[in-house]
């Protein structure tokens, strides 16, 4: 997928983060931003993905994490959320990966090239076994998950009632 840069956001990416906001609109905004808040400036906003990134005044639950966003240009098709370490609730539901990609922008091959990009990053964080989970009927993941060799561990349920996968993919 020639063209996608997947990298944090700068200063000069607010115009491109807002329009990105409003493809979701519809939808849970936690696909797209776990911090961001109506009334929250940008700034406000790249401070606390520092903070995140460093592991600094992390929200109860949370582990110090990367948010990352899949340019095409200017336009932000997705973002990929990793995270550094796991706690129990990751361990089980969550694991070191999460990926969204914008209805619009589906089913053009960004989530495999976003994959591939983070690979790098998890070297980099020396994290060579990677979790992901996905929920049992989020086929589009499962299918992208065993396409990188991840190995399905088990399924659980979760505390509200959804059936979660666990793969672990094997960097070599």
């Amino acid at each position: 997928m020639s063209g996608l840069i997947l990298r944090e956001l700068t200063e000069n990416d607010e115009k491109s983060f807002f329009s990105g906001l409003n493809e979701w609109e519809e939808k849970d905004l936690s696909w797209y931003t776990f911090d961001w808040r109506p009334g929250m400036t940008f700034p406000e906003l790249l401070a606390r993905l520092r903070n995140n990134s460093s592991g600094v005044d992390l929200p109860a639950g949370f582990v110090s994490s990367s948010m990352l966003y899949a340019f095409v240009g200017n336009e932000i098709v997705g973002r990929v959320h990793i995270r550094h370490e796991l706690n129990d609730y990751l361990r089980a539901f969550g694991g070191h990966y999460g990926c969204a990609v914008a209805p619009k922008f589906r089913r053009r091959g960004y989530a495999a090239e976003m994959f591939a990009q983070s690979i790098p990053i998890f070297r980099r964080l020396g994290i060579l076994d990677i979790l992901i989970t996905c929920e049992d009927n989020n086929e589009p993941s499962w299918k992208l998950t065993e396409r990188y060799e991840g190995v399905l561990e088990n399924k659980l349920r979760s505390p509200e009632g959804k059936i979660f996968r666990r793969y672990w993919v094997k960097l070599r």
